[in-house]
């Protein structure tokens, strides 16, 4: 157990991971630690996902709004698509750089509209 850990603020005492001195994070909610690798997972940089919309130049009309979103994150980024149903369900896939990148689409693609 780490030597910040409250047991008051656990929610179960099996959420704490223990410190070897390596970076660990707190969790501000119930006081749990996890080493930052558990968060962050290297090589994890591929983003699956898929539009549905009633018809497809909606579906493609989202996907280029998603896909530039995901070039503003990385200029990089590798994408790839297919279309289903008439054009109205596109499955697609983006290779970021890194991990980080991938992750600041995933925060960022929550708020598209």
């Amino acid at each position: 157990m780490s030597d910040n850990f409250d047991p008051d603020k656990a929610q179960n005492k099996s959420c704490c991971i223990g410190s070897n001195g390596d970076s660990y994070v707190e969790c501000t909610e119930c006081g749990a630690t996890a080493e930052i690798g558990t968060v962050i997972k290297a090589g994890d940089d591929v983003f699956v996902g898929t539009v549905n919309s009633d018809n497809a130049q909606a579906a493609s009309e989202l996907y280029e709004k998603i896909l530039a979103l995901a070039h503003d994150i990385c200029s990089e980024v590798k994408a790839e698509y297919s279309d289903e149903d008439g054009g109205r369900i596109r499955k697609y896939k983006f290779i970021f750089t890194c991990t980080a990148e991938k992750m600041i689409f995933e925060l960022r693609l929550r708020n598209l509209r």
